[in-house]
């Protein structure tokens, strides 16, 4: 199986399993945004974001860890693989990135319009 198709996979296996399954209070709303895969498949480094502060992404950080077993041994049942990757979560800031260069266009849009007038 192609490594992206095998990503794409697990993404979708995982966070079903995330909103179906996970009863952690401190889990938070939570959306798993990708899926990558070490080149020797061994591990596989999920990228997420959270709705709050940081101190709400560090507990959804710990709800993920002490999930990572459980969701593993649910892929496993899920997958035809010999080896299951290890699950590796990361937040993902890719947003907050965006929005800051969004925020910075939107100053420069100003800018240029007063200038204008």
């Amino acid at each position: 199986m192609r490594p992206e198709k095998l990503e794409d996979q697990i993404h979708f296996l995982l966070a079903t399993l995330v909103q179906r399954n996970l009863k952690d209070p401190e889990l938070g709303f939570v959306t798993l945004t990708a899926v990558r895969l070490t080149g020797d498949r061994g591990i596989a480094k999920v990228y997420y974001t959270v709705l709050g502060d940081e101190d709400q992404a560090a507990n959804t950080q710990k709800a993920l860890g002490r999930a990572a077993g459980f969701l593993r041994s649910h892929l496993a049942q899920r997958l035809s693989l010999r080896r299951i990757p290890e699950l590796r979560f990361y937040l993902d800031g890719s947003m907050e990135k965006g929005n800051k260069i969004e925020e910075l266009f939107s100053k420069i849009r100003e800018e240029e319009a007063s200038r204008r007038n």
